[in-house]
C-alpha cells in the first residue's frame, strides 16, 4: 500500500483541504499513533499547498468555435405547388 505521503502530490486542492482538516483535527485530540502520524503529515500537506501556490496557473483558452455562416434569404414563394397544366 502507498504511503500517504507519496499520495499528496497527486491529490487535488479540495482533497488536501479536507486531509489537511482532518490530520490538524487528529493531531490534537486522537489517540498517541493518530496524533504521531498527523504531526509527520502536516508539514508535508503545508509544503505542497505553498508549493502549489507559488506555481504559476496555466490559463487555458478555449478554441472559439467557428463563425455561423448567414443563411441567404429565401426569395419567391417557396411552398409553390406545380401547375395541374403540366
Amino acid at each position: 500500500m502507498t504511503p500517504l505521503a507519496d499520495m499528496i502530490p497527486a491529490m487535488s486542492d479540495p482533497d488536501l483541504k479536507a486531509l489537511r482538516a482532518n490530520a490538524a483535527r487528529l493531531s490534537e485530540s486522537g489517540s498517541p499513533t493518530q496524533m504521531t502520524a498527523a504531526a509527520e503529515i502536516l508539514p508535508l500537506i503545508d509544503a505542497e499547498t505553498a508549493r502549489r501556490a507559488d506555481a504559476p496557473v496555466a490559463v487555458v483558452k478555449k478554441p472559439r468555435a467557428p463563425a455561423k455562416k448567414k443563411a441567404v434569404p429565401a426569395t419567391g414563394h417557396q411552398t409553390a405547388l406545380p401547375s395541374k397544366a403540366a
